[in-house]
């Protein structure tokens, strides 16, 4: 792989790429088979006679040889800042791990390498995909770690695992209550916790956080990675203080391979405190603030956990006879203060709402806020509902009444579908992401992967909006498929206008940044379900080559 620094504007120097197949997704201009860069911008798009003749002066050429360049790829939901940690941990993800004994046998051997006085962090493991098809104990833990406290996460990061080193530390013991927003899992024998922590209850561990420089390395590994996915803006949809510490010091440097969009952390989990709120208000932070690289995009709440979790709010109980309809995190009457004032502060608001409870009170909150705010005003912001599951029709056309971007995390139903028909029940998962109602209503759908809960791969996404298959091959139905060229522009153009940056990037259209991704095959001419195989063979940032397999 190849890095460099990104190129300012001004530079004049010209990049011409012939013999291709372009793909513009601007609807002036379809299809083309050159394009010519100048200092950073597309400048010509067209035929390889006429971009040679538009060229100022003796210009870079790369011959395609055939292949297909596309936009590249806008991440609209995804966690590059918890991705960064998660690369540092014990590895406990499907398909290289396949049973509790896999996952025991990988924290054995951390432990090996770790201080005496050391945690050892695990992540992404799905109980639905493990042979035992359930979640790792503190006892299966504590047969190779009986001194060295251990934690590991669930691939969802709603959940995780420790051991009983890690429950002394952090005084966790058959006494100590579920704290607000969270469930300490007990023995239903004996009352004693099995060490799984769900959602809120993982803030009573005494973990220590990773160092600067633990952070600095991981960021660096995570963004990295992105780059070779064809991704070139990511919006990174939880950042707290730290790690926007961590992105101005990488973006000051010129380190930065794509462009960043904060979402900065807002109220999550539950959480009794507004996070960066009060910060971000008080500074008088609009959306908006920053430059072409960085740039902050708004705050985020978290109103409910996964379907895979089980936590969830969903309208009805999940399947094995349990009357539990999971956790709604926070209140209508907490809620709507905080979302009414970003608004009225131009702070766009995102909201992750999964199951039907929690998207009914997201679509309540921005109706208040329509009583303080003129409608006109909040349709513009675009403000979004994060993954939006299972919306009814009557939710979606409240969501296109108030001008809301529905961020469509439609990777999960490649990644976590199996899970899902077991929690959810057939009928129910088919009605999981419903893009064909979506985008026929006029709603603007965007499409991503919410990594490193889902492989980052933009290909699988969009394979799952096609398709509507799981790894496993199981259908969802195609009801609500959409076509490759929609599910093309979810993860191209509509994120760009989700970002409200759609003439800054999204298309290959004269005067756009030049952000491109050059494929191996062309999306729009193999078999649909060939579109999971297709890889970036480079990924270009303001014209500046960022990636080459």
């Amino acid at each position: 792989m190849s890095k460099s620094k990104t190129k300012a504007f001004k530079d004049e120097s010209e990049l011409l790429l012939k013999n291709g197949q372009i793909l513009t997704l601007d609807p002036c201009l379809s299809r083309a088979e050159a394009l010519m860069i100048r200092g950073g911008r597309i400048a010509y798009v067209g035929t390889e006679q006429d971009a040679f003749s538009k060229c100022h002066g003796t210009p870079e050429v790369i011959d395609l040889q055939g292949k297909t360049v596309i936009p590249g790829f806008v991440e609209s939901h995804m966690h590059p800042s918890i991705l960064a940690t998660t690369l540092l941990d014990v590895n406990c993800a499907y398909p290289e791990v396949k049973s509790v004994k896999d996952i025991v046998k990988n924290v054995a051997e951390r432990i090996k390498t770790t201080n005496k006085q050391g945690w050892v962090r695990g992540w992404g493991y799905d109980d639905s995909k493990l042979k035992e098809h359930r979640h790792p104990t503190r006892w299966d833990l504590d047969t190779v770690s009986p001194d060295t406290p251990v934690y590991v996460r669930r691939t969802c990061a709603h959940m995780g695992v420790a051991n009983s080193e890690a429950l002394r530390l952090s005084g966790i013991t058959r006494n100590t209550p579920d704290p607000e927003g969270g469930r300490i899992h007990r023995d239903s024998a004996t009352g004693e916790p099995t060490g799984l922590l769900m959602d809120r209850a993982q803030d009573l561990l005494a973990i220590p956080p990773y160092t600067s420089e633990e952070v600095e390395r991981g960021f660096m590994l995570a963004l990295g990675q992105l780059s070779g996915w064809g991704i070139t803006t990511v919006h990174d949809m939880l950042v707290d203080s730290a790690a926007f510490r961590v992105y101005q010091k990488l973006a000051e440097n010129h380190k930065l391979p794509v462009r960043v969009r904060l979402w900065l952390e807002g109220v999550t989990f539950g959480s009794r405190d507004a996070g960066l709120i009060p910060h971000a208000l008080g500074l008088g932070l609009k959306s908006g603030y920053g430059n072409d690289i960085i740039k902050v995009m708004g705050m985020k709440f978290i109103l409910d956990g996964s379907i895979g979790g089980r936590s969830a709010a969903v309208a009805e109980g999940y399947v094995g006879g349990t009357k539990d309809k999971g956790i709604l995190y926070v209140g209508k009457d907490e809620l709507v203060p905080l979302v009414t004032e970003c608004v009225k502060k131009g702070l766009r608001v995102s909201i992750h709402a999964i199951g039907e409870r929690a998207i009914e009170l997201a679509i309540d909150s921005m109706e208040d806020v329509t009583r303080q705010v003129p409608i006109d005003t909040v349709r513009r912001m675009r403000n979004r509902i994060d993954h939006c599951v299972l919306p009814t029709e009557d939710h979606l056309r409240r969501i296109k009444d108030l001008g809301l971007v529905v961020e469509s995390s439609i990777s999960f139903i490649y990644a976590l579908g199996d899970s899902w028909v077991s929690n959810l029940g057939y009928p129910r998962a088919c009605r999981t992401f419903p893009g064909r109602t979506t985008i026929d209503m006029g709603i603007p759908l965007a499409g991503n992967s919410d990594s490193p809960v889902c492989d980052g791969n933009p290909f699988l996404g969009i394979y799952a909006a096609v398709m509507r298959k799981t790894a496993c091959g199981q259908s969802f139905g195609d009801s609500e498929a959409i076509t490759v060229d929609e599910a093309l522009r979810a993860y191209t153009t509509v994120g760009a206008y989700a970002g409200c940056e759609e003439d800054l990037y999204g298309s290959i259209t004269c005067g756009k940044a030049a952000d491109l991704a050059v494929l191996s095959e062309n999306p729009m001419a193999v078999p649909p379900e060939h579109l999971k195989d297709i890889g970036v063979e480079m990924t270009f940032m303001n014209g500046v080559k960022v990636y080459a397999r």
